[in-house]
């Protein structure tokens, strides 16, 4: 009978992490009024974990990877696009800020790329037949450039809406 558990083995920074990103996911399921530079943050750091998640991982990409994380990222990009474009949105230039409502997309974001990202060095760490299976690196590439083009793509279209828009006072949004 085996002794050690499998769980053991997480380092214990890996479940502050996870409760930070709780905390960063649910505090997105409510309305936030938010500086319009915030827009970048994360897209960017999708991007820095996704490159550093993918090489520390696989660090030989063939051709195929990357047409996955092109396929993962328009995909991704449009479907982020098509979700933040319905949205009632509030300007208020003055202060260079955007009331957006709030939304479970980013917390659901946040959590499956944990998952992801934990099920993948669980399965390298415990050698599992599935990690050296062909679809496993493109797919890997894939999914991380779905989870940016998602953030990215409902970013984008806040931002030119910002842009575009005349705004509202924060006041006036319904």
């Amino acid at each position: 009978m085996r002794t050690d558990f499998a769980m053991s083995h997480i380092p214990v920074y890996v479940y502050f992490i996870f409760i930070a990103l709780l905390w960063v996911g649910m505090t997105r399921c409510f309305r936030r009024t938010i500086r319009i530079r915030r827009l970048l943050v994360m897209p960017l750091l999708f991007a820095a974990l996704g490159f550093r998640g993918f090489f520390g991982l696989f660090p030989h990409p063939a051709d195929r990877d990357i047409l996955a994380v092109l396929l993962g990222l328009a995909v991704g990009l449009a479907l982020g696009w098509h979700h933040a474009r319905r949205w009632t949105i509030a300007i208020d230039r003055q202060a260079g800020q955007i009331t957006v409502p709030g939304d479970v997309m980013m917390f659901a974001i946040i959590l499956g790329s944990f998952a992801f990202e934990f099920a993948l060095h669980y399965g390298i760490e415990s050698r599992a037949a599935w990690v050296a299976a062909w679809p496993v690196q493109p797919l890997a590439a894939g999914v991380w450039a779905w989870f940016l083009g998602m953030t990215a793509g409902r970013n984008v279209n806040l931002a030119l809406r910002y842009r575009d828009q005349q705004g509202l006072p924060v006041a006036e949004a319904p």
